[in-house]
C-alpha cells in the first residue's frame, strides 16, 4: 500500500467486501456501466477504469469478492497470528448476533461461523510450513504478496439495509478482521444497499442512527458510511468519489482520532499559513486578508455573507464545547477577525462536519506541504545557481539579508514582544518557532550545521552538530518540524560546491568534543539588536539555511499587496522601543581569526564581544566556530553608528605540513571569496599574534604568505595579559612588517583589561570599510598607497596623453586651414591681375 499523491498520478484499488447477497457486484456494475441489471454475474472480475481527469489522471481498479473472509482469515494464519486470535473474531459474532435478537441471525452466523472456520483450515492445509511459522511479517504483507487482494488502497464493506444482521456483522465480524489484517490503515468505506427496498418497509430492518455512531466510533478507520441504491442508482457515484477521496485525501495526518482533534502537525502547518496571511503583524486575519487567503488557493473572492457565516459557525461551535479542536480556551473571533484558534477552527469544522478533506489537502498542498505534511522548500528562495554549481556565483548581497528579511523579523520581534519591554524573553523565542516541532532558533540547532565550514558559537557555549544521518534537499524540502543538514557534498557554510582538492568541513563523530559538550544551549532573552545580530550571523554562515529558516517561519519572499503594507507603529507600544534603532545606521565586521594555538584568539573573541572568558573557555577551538554580538560605536564623521561584529575563528594548523597549507588556503579562499569570482561573505582577516612571542608572530606571517592573497585585507593584533603600556618585543617586529606592507600599525589588545577600549572597534571598522568613506585613510591591503598612487599616476599620465593628442590635432587642422586661406587670397589677386591686364 504506497501512499497516493495528487502530483503522482498513478492506480487507486478499491476492494468490495461484505456477506452473500448484499449487492456487492450490483455496485460495481452499476457504476461502471451507469445501468442496473437485474442478472449479474455471482462475481465480477478485475475492473479497471479510465483515467479520470477530476482525480490527476488517477486510473481506478474495482475487486469484487465472494467470500473475503476466508482470504483474510487465511492471511492473518500465515502471517503467525494464532488460532485463538481468529476463533476469538468467531466467538464475538455468535454472542453478538445470537443476542440481537433478529430472526435471521442464527443462520447467518452459522454460516459466517463456519465460513470464518473453514478460512482457518483451509489457510493451514494450503499455507506451506515457511508462512505458517511466520514467513510475513504481516497480514497486511501476505496479501500485498500473494493474495488477490494485493496493492488495495481502500475498502467499500456493504451490508444489505434490509436485513439487519448483515450491519452486525460488520461491527463483530468484518470490521474486527479487516482491523487485523490491515492495523487499521487502510480507510473504508461503509455502503448501505438496497436503499429502495429499506424505504419500502419504512426503514423498521435499518441501523440506527446511534448504532452507526457507535460503529464510527469504535472503528477510526471506518472513514463514512453511506446509504444507496444501485438499482435506483441513488448514491452510487458518490460512493465511489469518497472511496477515492479516501486514498487521495488520507484523514490520519491531519486529525488524531484518538484525541479528537488536530494532529500537531498539522497544526502548526495551518499556524505557519496564518502568519503568512497575516501581513500586518496583529495576530489576526481580518476579512481582507482572508479573502487574499482564498484567492492564492482557490482563485475565487469571498462575500461578505460568506465571512459572516464562517465567523457564526465557528463562534456558535466554540460557544457549545462543540469544537474538538483543542482551542477550546481562546477565543476564535477577536474584533471581527479570526484568531489562530479560529482560523484552526475552520478546518476542524471542515473534517469533523463536512467531511471535506479535499479542502484542508488543497490547502496544504498549494502551500508546499507534501502527504507527510513535509514542508518542500522551493529552489527559487535560495541564491541563483550557474554552471551547474550549487551558489557557485554569489553576489556580495547574497550573504546579507534583504531589506524583505530584516522587517519580516522586526514585524516578528515586534508581534511576539507581548510585554513590550524591547526584547524577547524564552517564553517568546519559543513562541516564534512554535510552527517547528523543535520550537529553538537555528544557532540552537545543533544538526543544521553538520557540514559547514562554521558553527554558530553562542556565549560560552558552541553548537554541537548532530550525528550523522540528517540530509539537506533544497528541492525535496523539509516539513516545519525538521530542519534537515547539509549533504556531505555540500558545503553549505558558503554555500558553494568544491570540485577541487578535499577540503575539511565540520564532520563529527560520536567521541568528538562537539559531542561532549552541551549541545544545545538554553534560551537567553534577546534585544531587538541581538535578535537580528543573530541572523546575520546565519546569514553569514550559510546563505541557504538563514532563507531556508525564514521561509520555515512562515517568510513569504514576495512584496505583499500594496493595500496591506503598513507602518510599524502600528504593530503595537513596543515598536516606539525598536523604532530609533531601526534608523540608526549600522555596519558590519564579518572577519576570519585566524593565529596560532598560543596567540590568544579565543580570549580576544570574547573580549571584542565583551564577554567574560575564563581560564577554561581559553581552549583551541576543534572546528571553524562563528559568534556575533552588536555594539554601538562613534563614527569619524561623529555619526553613532550600531556595529554588528560576526567573527569566525579558524583553529591552528600544522604549518609545517603542505596538505594542512593547502587546506586551509582553500578553506579561507571559499570564506573570503577567492573561489566565487571576488564575491565574499567576509571583509578581512584578523591575524593574531602573542605580543610577547616572536614565534606567534612568525607564525601568523607564515599564514599571511601562505594563505593570504595581497585583495584580502588584513590587520594585525597583538593580544597581551598585561596593561597596554610599553611595546612588547614581538609588537615592535609587527610594526615594521606593517609598515613594508604599508598596513595599519598592529592593535595591541590587553586580556587582563576589564573593559575594551572602543577604538579598537572604530579600528576594526575603519579597516573593513578600507577608510573610503571617510577623511581618515586606513590601509587593510598591502601597499593599498602605492596602488593608489600608480593607479592615479597612470591615470594622470593617461589624461595627459589624451589632451597632448588633442592638442595636436587641433594644432594641425589650423595649420591647414591657414594654408588653405593665404592659396585662396593669392587665387583671387591673380585673377584681378588679368582682367585689368586686359
Amino acid at each position: 500500500m504506497g501512499k497516493k499523491t495528487m502530483k503522482e498520478g498513478g492506480n487507486i484499488t478499491i476492494l468490495l467486501l461484505g456477506d452473500e447477497a448484499v449487492g456487492k457486484s450490483s455496485l460495481a456494475s452499476t457504476f461502471v456501466s451507469r445501468h442496473f441489471s437485474e442478472q449479474v454475474p455471482g462475481i465480477l472480475t478485475r475492473v479497471r477504469l479510465p483515467p479520470d481527469p477530476s482525480l490527476s489522471k488517477y486510473t481506478t481498479t474495482i475487486i469484487d469478492t465472494q467470500e473475503g473472509d476466508k482470504i483474510l482469515s487465511n492471511a492473518l494464519f500465515s502471517s503467525g497470528t494464532n488460532r485463538e486470535s481468529l476463533e476469538s473474531i468467531s466467538s464475538k459474532n455468535a454472542d453478538s448476533i445470537s443476542s440481537s435478537g433478529e430472526p435471521h441471525a442464527t443462520n447467518m452466523d452459522s454460516g459466517g461461523e463456519a465460513s470464518l472456520k473453514a478460512g482457518v483450515s483451509e489457510s493451514r492445509r494450503c499455507s506451506s510450513p515457511t508462512s505458517s511459522s511466520g514467513q510475513y511479517e504481516s497480514a497486511a504483507a501476505f496479501l500485498a504478496a500473494t493474495s488477490p487482494f494485493r496493492s488495495v488502497d481502500t475498502i467499500i464493506l456493504v451490508y444489505d439495509l434490509d436485513r439487519i444482521e448483515t450491519f452486525h456483522r460488520l461491527e463483530h465480524h468484518w470490521l474486527p478482521l479487516i482491523e487485523q489484517c490491515y492495523n487499521g490503515e487502510l480507510p473504508v468505506i461503509i455502503a448501505g444497499n438496497k436503499m429502495d427496498l429499506s424505504s419500502a418497509s419504512d426503514g423498521k430492518k435499518s441501523p440506527t442512527r446511534q448504532q452507526i455512531i457507535s460503529l464510527l466510533q469504535r472503528f477510526k478507520f471506518v472513514r463514512q458510511c453511506i446509504k444507496c441504491s444501485a438499482k435506483k442508482l441513488l448514491n452510487v457515484d458518490e460512493l465511489f468519489c469518497k472511496s477515492q477521496h479516501s486514498v487521495l485525501y488520507p484523514i490520519c495526518p491531519l486529525y488524531d482520532l484518538t484525541m479528537g482533534k488536530l494532529t500537531e502537525t498539522c497544526s502548526r502547518a495551518f499556524t505557519r499559513i496564518f502568519r503568512m496571511f497575516d501581513t500586518d503583524r496583529d495576530g489576526l486575519l481580518s476579512d481582507m486578508e482572508l479573502n487574499i487567503f482564498q484567492q492564492k488557493i482557490w482563485g475565487i473572492s469571498l462575500t461578505e455573507k460568506d465571512f459572516s457565516g464562517w465567523k457564526k459557525m465557528v463562534t456558535q461551535r466554540h460557544s457549545s464545547g462543540g469544537s474538538e479542536s483543542g482551542v477550546e480556551e481562546e477565543d476564535v473571533i477577536r474584533d471581527g477577525k479570526f484568531t489562530v484558534a479560529g482560523f484552526l477552527a475552520i478546518f476542524d469544522v471542515l473534517i469533523t462536519s463536512q467531511n471535506r478533506l479535499e479542502v484542508p489537502w488543497g490547502v496544504l498542498r498549494t502551500m508546499g506541504y507534501d502527504d507527510a505534511l513535509n514542508l518542500l522548500i522551493p529552489a527559487s528562495i535560495f541564491p541563483r545557481r550557474e554552471n551547474g554549481l550549487e551558489f557557485a556565483y554569489l553576489h556580495d548581497d547574497d550573504w546579507r539579508l534583504t531589506s524583505s528579511d530584516i522587517d519580516f523579523l522586526t514585524s516578528i520581534f515586534l508581534q511576539f514582544d507581548s510585554d513590550c519591554d524591547g526584547a524577547l524573553s524564552s517564553a517568546e523565542i519559543h513562541s516564534i518557532f512554535s510552527v517547528l516541532s523543535s520550537p529553538q532558533p537555528p544557532w540552537c540547532e545543533p544538526g543544521l550545521f553538520r557540514d559547514c565550514l562554521s558553527v554558530p558559537l553562542i556565549g560560552n557555549e558552541e553548537s554541537s552538530p548532530a550525528s550523522p544521518g540528517a540530509t539537506f534537499d533544497q528541492d525535496i524540502g523539509s516539513s516545519p518540524t525538521s530542519r534537515p543538514s547539509s549533504p556531505s557534498s555540500m558545503i553549505s557554510a558558503s554555500g558553494i560546491t568544491i570540485s577541487s582538492s578535499p577540503l575539511p568541513s565540520v564532520d563529527i563523530s560520536k567521541d568528538s568534543e562537539f559531542i561532549r559538550r552541551k549541545a544545545v544551549p538554553e534560551l537567553t532573552p534577546l534585544s531587538f539588536l541581538s535578535w537580528m545580530n543573530h541572523w546575520h550571523m546565519i546569514c553569514t554562515i550559510s546563505p541557504s539555511i538563514a532563507r531556508a529558516e525564514l521561509y520555515r517561519l512562515g517568510h513569504v519572499f514576495e512584496p505583499p499587496p500594496p493595500r496591506i503594507l503598513h507602518s510599524m507603529s502600528r504593530v503595537g507600544p513596543a515598536a516606539s522601543r525598536v523604532t530609533p534603532m531601526i534608523n540608526m545606521p549600522s555596519t558590519f565586521i564579518r572577519a576570519i581569526v585566524l593565529g596560532s594555538k598560543d596567540s590568544g584568539k579565543r580570549g580576544l573573541v570574547q573580549k571584542l564581544h565583551r564577554r567574560h572568558c575564563s581560564h577554561g573557555d581559553m581552549h583551541e577551538m576543534e572546528y571553524p566556530a562563528t559568534s556575533c554580538s552588536v555594539s554601538k560605536t562613534i563614527q569619524p564623521d561623529c555619526a553613532e553608528t550600531i556595529v554588528h561584529l560576526i567573527l569566525t575563528e579558524v583553529p591552528a594548523l600544522d604549518m609545517s605540513s603542505d596538505t594542512e597549507k593547502r587546506n586551509l588556503k582553500n578553506k579561507v579562499d571559499i570564506l573570503l571569496g577567492q573561489e566565487t569570482s571576488g564575491k565574499r561573505p567576509y571583509d578581512m582577516v584578523l591575524l593574531v599574534f602573542d605580543a610577547t612571542n616572536i614565534q606567534s608572530l612568525e607564525f601568523a606571517k607564515e599564514l599571511e604568505r601562505n594563505v593570504l592573497t595581497e585583495e584580502i585585507p588584513r590587520v594585525f593584533v597583538g593580544t597581551t595579559n598585561k596593561a597596554v603600556g610599553c611595546r612588547p618585543c614581538a609588537s615592535n617586529v609587527a610594526h615594521e612588517h606593517c609598515k613594508c606592507m604599508d598596513l595599519e600599525p598592529p592593535l595591541i589588545v590587553s586580556l587582563g583589561e576589564e573593559t575594551l577600549d572602543p577604538s579598537v572597534l572604530e579600528h576594526l571598522v575603519s579597516c573593513a570599510q578600507d577608510g573610503h568613506q571617510y577623511a581618515v585613510s586606513f590601509r587593510s591591503t598591502p601597499h593599498s598607497e602605492r596602488k593608489r598612487r600608480d593607479t592615479k599616476r597612470r591615470k594622470v599620465l593617461w589624461i595627459g596623453g589624451l589632451v597632448t593628442v588633442v592638442l595636436g590635432l587641433t594644432l594641425t587642422r589650423k595649420k591647414k586651414m591657414v594654408s588653405a586661406s593665404v592659396t585662396e587670397r593669392v587665387g583671387w589677386l591673380r585673377f584681378f591681375q588679368k582682367v585689368f591686364s586686359i
